[in-house]
């Protein structure tokens, strides 16, 4: 009984694991291969998603909208990290991008546990929407001698809108311990951004 018990719960751990690992792209999704990505036309992308991000992100009053949208940051980055990670070359981003995967599996975890802790009927989305997963698809596609830039540009404009969407809901949310979760992840985020900017000056210097 207790062998069947013991191999139950591995299997489950297991489970949990690839469930973990598994990227969270859209059902269906085909990501581009690497080297196929045009950089102007990446950097014209980024640079219409940004925009579209910043308007989204002055909606922070409701939990619902903040739930999805700060969702969608933190698998956006785990993601971005883990290519990160795997395809740049420089040392310094390669640090950058684990602590990226570090940090915003943790601001993830916190905010279902905040979730959960306050009984809130919502949920985080499980996967990309089109305009991350978009994101997640330029840095696949990059090629190998544009990607630390466009990594780089690309976490830049996703920490400013984080920064935005936290500051905005830590002063104007509808429910206390989110609000209190906002405001203390602003923090970091800030110091993210700082980090992302540096790293992206010296490349381009």
């Amino acid at each position: 009984m207790k062998t069947k018990l013991a191999l139950s719960v591995a299997v489950l751990l297991s489970a949990s694991t690839l469930a973990l690992a598994a990227p969270p792209d859209q059902p269906g999704h085909q990501s581009p291969a690497p080297g196929t990505a045009n950089d102007t036309v990446s950097a014209v992308k980024d640079t219409v998603g940004h925009a579209v991000g910043t308007v989204s992100a002055s909606m922070t009053s409701s939990l619902k909208g903040f739930v999805e949208a700060a969702a969608q940051s933190d698998m956006y980055e785990v993601e971005a990290g883990k290519i990160a990670a795997q395809r740049s070359k420089d040392s310094a981003v390669k640090e950058f991008a684990q602590k990226m995967i570090t940090a915003h599996t943790g601001t993830s975890d916190e905010l279902k546990a905040t979730l959960v802790r306050i009984n809130a009927a919502v949920a985080p989305p499980a996967t990309l929407d089109s305009r991350h997963q978009g994101m997640i698809d330029e840095l696949r596609g990059a090629k190998a001698q544009d990607f630390d830039g466009r990594y780089l540009a690309q976490q830049v404009d996703a920490h400013n809108e984080a920064l935005i969407l936290m500051r905005g809901y830590a002063k104007d949310g509808d429910m206390k311990d989110v609000k209190t979760f906002a405001n203390k992840t602003q923090v970091a985020v800030q110091q993210h951004l700082d980090m992302a900017q540096k790293l992206k000056d010296k490349h381009t210097s």
